[in-house]
């Protein structure tokens, strides 16, 4: 497995603020499947001695459920054991190229990165920071969420909410609903490579409302390489057999 979907719970929003817990799932988007996980609880002191923590936040966990509070604030790992053990986790478990997801494309993935700088500093050979990804395969949960056009609240959540942990898991399950909702054929054949491109191309275009009442796709699918008056549709909505 290469996905693996992040999720912290924090003093704060902005990227300078701690974190008390992490935790790491791997899975498969198109199949659901889970795979390693990794959770560790960080010591509340020790996480405030690399960030500040934000007022506002912090009156929000005060409205939180008595063991949610207690699972965020129970911790008694250090921060930088922690990072290194996150560190580890993903470089064993989760194979090349390596996606890390969160749930929004400026929290999860960006507060770590982050603290890591703060907490685990490392540095490659041309002295770039080193994550435990590449900031080119950084995925955003939300971004799927609003192409599939599914709703979120119909996907029952198991376990306690804001426990990182839980919330990693329930977010693999939206982000198998979305795919699903997206690649409802994933896996089927295609006429050509060309075919399936124009086919995904058509459902994000149209999940974001942007494909027009009259598409190029419906003259260019005509065209299509390869296409014959013998070829068989692969889809209901297939574009029509050749004259």
């Amino acid at each position: 497995m290469n996905n693996v979907m992040l999720d912290i719970e924090t003093l704060g929003k902005k990227a300078s603020c701690p974190i008390v817990s992490v935790a790491a799932v791997l899975f498969e988007p198109a199949t659901g499947r889970v795979g390693q996980t990794f959770y560790a609880r960080i010591d509340y002191q020790a996480a405030r001695q690399y960030g500040q923590p934000e007022e506002e936040t912090l009156l929000w966990w005060q409205k939180q459920s008595d063991e949610a509070r207690q699972e965020a604030f129970g911790g008694k790992a250090r921060p930088d054991v922690v990072a290194r053990a996150l560190r580890t986790f993903i470089a064993t478990h989760c194979a090349k190229p390596r996606v890390p997801w969160g749930n929004g494309a400026i929290f999860d993935i960006a507060l770590l990165e982050s603290w890591f700088d703060r907490v685990d500093p490392q540095k490659d050979d041309q002295g770039n920071d080193r994550y435990p990804w590449s900031f080119w395969d950084v995925a955003d949960l939300r971004t799927l969420v609003r192409l599939s056009g599914i709703d979120v609240r119909a996907i029952p959540f198991a376990g306690e909410k804001h426990h990182a942990l839980a919330d990693a898991l329930h977010q693999v399950k939206i982000a198998h609903t979305a795919w699903q909702r997206l690649f409802p054929d994933e896996g089927q054949s295609y006429a050509s490579v060309t075919e399936y491109q124009l086919t995904q191309c058509k459902r994000a275009l149209t999940a974001l409302g942007l494909l027009p009442p009259v598409s190029f796709f419906s003259e260019r699918e005509r065209h299509l390489p390869g296409q014959h008056s013998h070829a068989v549709n692969l889809r209901s909505d297939a574009h029509e057999k050749s004259d």
